[in-house]
């Protein structure tokens, strides 16, 4: 059996899968302004040789039920994790770090360079989440009156990533940077290159501002799993997040990435999938499941409804809860609205999916067992759909990780699922074995080269 990749999915806020869980005595994420916290969490997931820390993000407020959100703590407070990244690389040797940034609402040429200042602090250990913003609140903070279209979202991320990748690999020659002090040359200007791209959504002109860093390009992850998002995702992603419904849905997305991939000119092998795990385990089933049970008594279910509309654009409360959750057209995140429609073995209800999202949430594969359990069906998870590795989903921290790292790490080690020790080199060299961009990328046809639009 293939060996496993782990990451984390982290947000920089209070809340995050379980609206409410803030409550829960244990929960320490309730110190998520504080730098100590976060350097005690990433010096966790080194012990336990996690591969990266993925902190999501995304801009928007509270339109509806501003009061609820304030109370629970459902989205607000939070900060920028990018800020967070420096910390963590400098008290980590290992971890790597990715994190989300929006096509949308952010300029390509400042973007590339804030990720390349943080591949070079964090000696290659950067990469990057492309997401497509689509709430229309976060439309309102950047003073936009548009709202685009889903499919209209990946055209243009599509453009963002090509002007990304023309200064990254295209703008800076490998040899450019001499610092030769007795010839007083510091770079050779005949080995960088401007960049002129005159695009429908984009324009862009001038020299890239950054040497080339440890991986030129961070590794580019990517999550959705609509027919558009999985299209983006085999022609750019290395590391793509996947969630389903069932493991044969789960299994058929990850088949249908690969044979993307391979229409796009590249390897099946250069994507990693990843998916949602959230675990409790305990030293016997029995006791994993109290705890289980004693974390969901925490939750608020009204702030888990409004959470699932501010995804989603649907409102379950306003629907008849003995009506068919079907015809069912958003703009915004179709992932979760799929999973109870079309990847649905049957018809459901809205009572019944609103049932559903109470109890599973956002959540990806859950496990709730002894440690042995809890390896057991990993095991099966990687054998029935061909995931590449999971990324954790913490119910409250610290315990989630340490519970994870002490009891189910060694025996993943044991059998030789996941790693006993780190390999060397950048986040890409862990992933693939090279630093850089494969052959067959998109963003490798601008390597080294003066390109012109």
């Amino acid at each position: 059996m293939k060996k496993i990749h782990l990451g984390v999915f982290e947000v920089n806020s209070v809340n995050h899968l379980t609206q409410g869980i803030w409550a829960h005595p244990a929960q320490n994420r309730i110190h998520f302004n504080s730098l100590d916290y976060w350097l005690g969490i990433a010096k966790i997931l080194e012990k336990g040789k996690f591969d990266f820390m993925f902190f999501a993000d995304s801009y928007g407020s509270p339109s509806k039920n501003a009061d609820l959100a304030f109370r629970e703590a459902s989205g607000p407070p939070g900060n920028d994790p990018m800020l967070l990244l420096p910390a963590l690389a400098a008290a980590t040797e290992h971890l790597s770090f990715t994190m989300t940034t929006s096509t949308t609402y952010e300029a390509p040429y400042a973007n590339a360079r804030r990720f390349a200042t943080l591949d070079h602090l964090s000696k290659g250990r950067i990469g990057w989440n492309v997401v497509t913003t689509s709430t229309p609140s976060a439309a309102a903070l950047f003073g936009r009156s548009d709202f685009v279209p889903h499919d209209e979202r990946y055209d243009i991320a599509d453009e963002f990533l090509d002007v990304s990748y023309k200064y990254w690999e295209g703008s800076w020659e490998e040899d450019a940077l001499q610092i030769d002090r007795k010839q007083r040359v510091f770079t050779d200007p005949s080995k960088v290159h401007p960049v002129e791209h005159d695009g429908k959504y984009f324009k862009s002109q001038g020299y890239f501002s950054s040497s080339p860093s440890p991986q030129r390009t961070p590794v580019i992850f990517q999550a959705g799993s609509s027919e558009r998002g999985r299209a983006f995702a085999a022609k750019h992603a290395e590391g793509v997040f996947l969630k389903a419904p069932t493991l044969e849905v789960l299994r058929d997305q990850i088949a249908d990435i690969r044979r993307l991939a391979v229409e796009y000119g590249r390897e099946p092998g250069s994507i990693k999938v990843f998916t949602g795990l959230s675990v409790v385990t305990a030293s016997t089933s029995e006791e994993a499941h109290r705890k289980h049970e004693e974390y969901l008594s925490y939750q608020s279910p009204e702030a888990t409804l409004a959470s699932y509309a501010s995804v989603t654009g649907i409102d379950l409360t306003k629907l008849d809860p003995d009506s068919y959750f079907e015809n069912i057209h958003t703009e915004m995140g179709q992932t979760h609205t799929d999973r109870f429609t079309k990847h649905a073995k049957t018809k459901k209800t809205v009572g019944e999916v609103r049932d559903d999202f109470l109890k599973k949430g956002f959540r990806g594969v859950t496990i709730i067992g002894s440690p042995e359990e809890v390896a057991d069906r990993i095991a099966e998870v990687v054998a029935i759909t061909d995931v590449d590795g999971f990324n954790l989903e913490p119910y409250v921290l610290p315990d989630s990780y340490t519970d994870f790292v002490e009891l189910v790490i060694p025996i993943l080690q044991e059998r030789g699922i996941f790693k006993r020790e780190y390999e060397p080199g950048t986040f890409r060299e862990k992933l693939f074995g090279n630093a850089r961009l494969s052959e067959g990328h998109p963003g490798a046809a601008y390597k080294h080269t003066h390109t012109k639009v």
